[in-house]
């Protein structure tokens, strides 16, 4: 009986180890090509390599340094800084008690109502000066009307009396009102004054903290204005893809796939070569029965590492009904379909 040596099937720890080296090499490349020193008239930008990770992954610092000119604006700026500091701190020291304490309004009276008494005031006033001449127009009407035969008591006279009367207490109504403006006028005039002492008791208070505030903050320093580094892209080796596509493609050149694209019964038919093909259940996925053959289920299924999908056994249960069909090769079991199609 003819026996096809199979490949030996690749290890999934060592094959994810690879690959994880190679994307960590590809890292580290392309860290070191995107770190490039820069030289401008505001100074310099530099790295430099300061050890190692416990991995061994390269460690480096960026180091900014000012052009002369610009180190020299920092410091003088740096010890303005300081001297403003002391001050603004002796200066709150000497304002302390004084923030402790709140605003006093005190000194600045009650604060301002609308005065009833102004307003009574300038009502009596103007109805002093208003009322004599309205009673001498209630009189020059009511002679108007005598002479006009228009008597007390006749519906005419009750008509003009009420249109009298109406512009009478639309006159009165002025009063009021002319009264009331006075009177907020006057509330207005107290309460604007009154506002103005509060603000300037706030701006006593206030200045000083402005005045500490504006010694307490400065123009700072500009640093060099650097160019963006062009950004290189390394993509790391796909090993893992290199590992498992040469493991199917020796699976191809044992004409396993071939065999099972003609269906899996032309196959077993055959009966003339020996054909293995790993059918270990650990080495499948996506498996799907799709009928029996010989007391063994038939399966749709693909490998771990891709490719298309296959037709065939799992060799767990070959194992068990057919065990000279079975053969272990690095770990796992392959099954010899032209045996199988023999019994």
């Amino acid at each position: 009986m003819c026996k096809t040596k199979a490949p030996t099937l690749p290890d999934p720890d060592k094959t994810a180890a690879a690959q994880a080296a190679a994307n960590k090499e590809a890292a580290v490349a392309q860290a070191n090509i995107n770190m490039v020193n820069q030289y401008t008239p505001g100074g310099t930008l530099e790295y430099t390599q300061r050890g190692k990770a416990e991995d061994g992954t390269p460690q480096y610092s960026a180091t900014q340094t000012l052009s002369p000119e610009q180190q020299a604006i920092f410091d003088l700026q740096t010890q303005a800084s300081q001297k403003y500091g002391q001050t603004a701190n002796n200066q709150l020291d000497a304002i302390g008690s004084r923030l402790s304490q709140p605003l006093d309004f005190s000194s600045l009276g009650a604060a301002p109502t609308l005065n009833e008494d102004t307003r009574t005031r300038v009502a009596d006033s103007l109805y002093q000066r208003i009322n004599p001449q309205l009673e001498q127009e209630r009189a020059a009407l009511e002679t108007r009307l005598a002479n006009q035969g228009f008597t007390s008591g006749t519906e005419a006279f009750r008509n003009e009396m009420d249109q009298f009367s109406r512009s009478q207490n639309d006159a009165r109504l002025a009063v009021e009102n002319a009264a009331l403006g006075q009177a907020s006028q006057l509330y207005g005039l107290e309460a604007n004054q009154r506002d103005r002492g509060i603000n300037e008791m706030i701006q006593q208070r206030s200045q000083p903290l402005n005045e500490l505030a504006a010694m307490m903050s400065g123009s700072q320093v500009q640093g060099p204005s650097f160019v963006n580094s062009p950004q290189q892209s390394i993509a790391p080796a796909d090993i893992m893809g290199a590992i498992y596509g040469n493991a199917n493609l020796a699976q191809n050149q044992i004409g396993q796939q071939n065999a099972e694209r003609q269906g899996l019964y032309n196959l077993l038919g055959t009966g003339a070569q020996a054909a293995f093909m790993f059918s270990d259940r650990r080495l499948k996925t996506d498996v799907q029965r799709i009928g029996e053959h010989k007391g063994l289920g038939v399966y749709l299924f693909r490998y771990v590492w891709g490719g298309p999908l296959h037709i065939g056994y799992m060799a767990q249960e070959v194992q068990k009904l057919y065990p000279k069909a079975v053969w272990s090769i690095s770990g796992f079991l392959a099954v010899n379909y032209a045996e199988v199609a023999n019994v």
